[in-house]
């Protein structure tokens, strides 16, 4: 009984993994790494591209806001200043049509007085001749001074100071 027993050679696989696929793995999960990296600082990137363009855009639309607010502003001036001067224009305009009404009234008023002297002498036959001439003379210094009143109105009246020249150039800069 000497002879040898030679038992078969059998491979059992053991728990522990390829060296080809252990190679695989560590380079897959480095892949799997730098990709969530990269993804994360174009995320952080575009982020801040867009709160850019968000703060650029508010600050776009505030100035428009003020340039708006100003060519307003400007408009409201200029409005007015026409309003004022139309104001100035409408004094104007009444002081004169007052002036024209205080003419018209003294000369009606002096016509009626003639009229009346005429009558008064008619009927008298010249006896208050001194009246009828102090009257007269009380009229025309009446006259008179309605006359010079109604002058001085037309030379005291307000002339406009306002330089006109910067509001046609206020004009033409929004043209």
């Amino acid at each position: 009984m000497s002879e040898k027993v030679v038992l078969p050679k059998f491979d059992l696989p053991t728990e522990s993994t390829h060296p080809a696929i252990k190679a695989v793995a560590i380079v897959g999960t480095v892949l799997v790494l730098s990709m969530l990296i990269l993804g994360g600082a174009i995320w952080k990137r575009r982020a801040a591209q867009l709160a850019a363009e968000q703060r650029r855009d508010s600050l776009i639309a505030a100035r428009v806001a003020e340039a708006n607010a100003a060519v307003e502003a400007a408009k409201a001036r200029v409005a007015e200043a026409a309003a004022k001067e139309a104001a100035e224009k409408a004094k104007l305009e009444a002081a004169k049509l007052a002036a024209k009404q205080k003419a018209a009234d003294a000369a009606a008023a002096k016509k009626a007085e003639k009229a009346a002297l005429a009558e008064d002498s008619d009927h008298h036959h010249g006896h208050h001749h001194g009246g009828g001439k102090a009257g007269s003379s009380a009229s025309k210094g009446k006259g008179a001074a309605v006359a010079a009143k109604s002058g001085d109105d037309k030379k005291g009246a307000p002339k406009s100071s306002r330089d006109n020249a910067a509001i046609d150039k206020l004009l033409a800069s929004f043209k």
